[in-house]
C-alpha cells in the first residue's frame, strides 16, 4: 500500500503495490488485473513499459500467459521498496495519532 499512499489509487501504483506485497511469486496480467481492479487492457499498456524500463521482468510463460515479477536486481526497485515501506510506516503513524483520544 505504500506507493498508493503517496501517488493515489491510479493503475500504476496499484500494480506496483500488489507486486511489492506479493513479491514471492510471479503473476500473469489477468491475475494482477483481478487483484488490483485495474482493467486488463490498461495493464497490457503499463506492464510492457515497466519491463522495458527494468522495473518488472518477464519470468516465464505458462501456456500462452507471460508471468511477471518485480525486478529486485534493479537498484531502482530496491529503492522503491524502501520508499513504500517508509510510506507505510509514516501513513500508519499519522493514522494512529489521529485516532488517539486525549486523556
Amino acid at each position: 500500500m505504500g506507493v498508493r499512499h503517496v501517488f493515489g489509487d491510479k493503475p500504476l501504483p496499484k500494480a506496483i503495490d500488489f507486486l511489492l506485497v506479493h513479491r514471492e511469486w510471479d503473476y500473469p496480467i489477468s491475475t494482477i488485473a483481478e487483484a488490483t481492479h485495474v482493467s486488463y487492457r490498461t495493464l497490457q499498456k503499463i506492464i510492457p513499459e515497466l519491463v522495458r524500463r527494468g522495473v518488472l521482468k518477464e519470468t516465464r510463460e505458462v501456456g500462452k500467459a507471460k508471468m511477471y515479477a518485480l525486478n529486485f536486481g534493479s537498484e531502482s526497485v530496491r529503492k522503491l521498496d524502501e520508499f513504500a515501506l517508509a510510506s507505510d510506516l509514516e501513513f500508519g503513524m499519522k493514522n494512529r495519532s489521529k485516532r488517539a483520544v486525549p486523556a
